[in-house]
């Protein structure tokens, strides 16, 4: 991680988010190719989206050694959830041709919520619990 020393904070996360918005707002992100996919393919990828957004927020606390205890790690992964919920709504109201979609915001959920037990694993979320006296 030394070697990440350079990159200012948050600047992957706001780099993995703003691939979001495009990738979600924008009415045709790959151009006029439709890609062949299964059933139930866009919502593995919201929950791969929003999980690699919350993913790359705690490698980023664990970089600058500000690790987020769990309480943390779960609020932010709440945050990130309702980045995802917006985002929904700002594809019904903007009407180009994206809509938004209930069980996408479930995905974006449980990405975000699912990389908080794997960055524990991971001791990029603080697993020291500090008692009080």
């Amino acid at each position: 991680m030394e070697k990440m020393r350079w990159i200012p904070p948050y600047q992957l996360t706001v780099a993995v988010a703003l691939v979001i918005l495009y990738l979600t707002l924008l009415p045709k992100p790959f151009g006029e190719e439709e890609l062949p996919l299964f059933p139930g393919a866009d919502k593995i990828a919201h929950c791969c989206m929003f999980g690699g957004l919350a993913l790359t927020f705690f490698f980023e606390r664990k970089r600058m050694d500000k690790p987020l205890n769990i309480r943390q790690a779960l609020v932010a992964a709440a945050v990130i959830s309702v980045f995802g919920i917006a985002i929904e709504f700002i594809q019904e109201a903007m009407n180009l041709g994206r809509s938004g979609d209930l069980f996408d915001s479930v995905a974006d959920t449980v990405g975000a919520f699912t990389a908080v037990p794997l960055c524990y694993a991971l001791h990029w979320i603080n697993v020291v619990v500090k008692h009080r006296p």
